[in-house]
């Protein structure tokens, strides 16, 4: 798979699939909560992805990092608890990291 290609494809199965989550915790403004999906993600997973490749090449530990960090998005974001958004980045980051480590890694 062509490296850039490869990139893009997980950024956007990764932001689809973290925009769905997310819309299952809060139901409010679909616009809007896909925005901001994009916007969190567009910030962390090139962080997270040049960080595995050229940093830390520990994906457990990255995942752990990426889950604290767009979970303080969130709740920033969407204005929620702090409980809350942790719980939802978990779910979110699990999901797609397993998805990762079936596909991509």
């Amino acid at each position: 798979m062509i490296p850039m290609f490869g990139y893009i494809l997980s950024l956007i199965i990764t932001i689809i699939i973290e925009f769905g989550i997310i819309w299952i915790f809060i139901r409010k403004d679909i616009s809007k909560l896909f925005l901001y999906a994009v916007l969190i993600n567009a910030f962390t997973l090139p962080i997270a992805t040049f960080s595995y490749q050229n940093l830390i090449n520990n994906f457990y530990l990255i995942e752990t990092l990426v889950i604290f960090a767009e979970s303080i998005l969130i709740m920033l974001l969407l204005k929620k608890k702090y409980s809350k958004a942790l719980l939802i980045s978990f779910v979110a980051n699990f999901i797609t990291a397993m998805i990762s480590l079936l596909f991509f890694i």
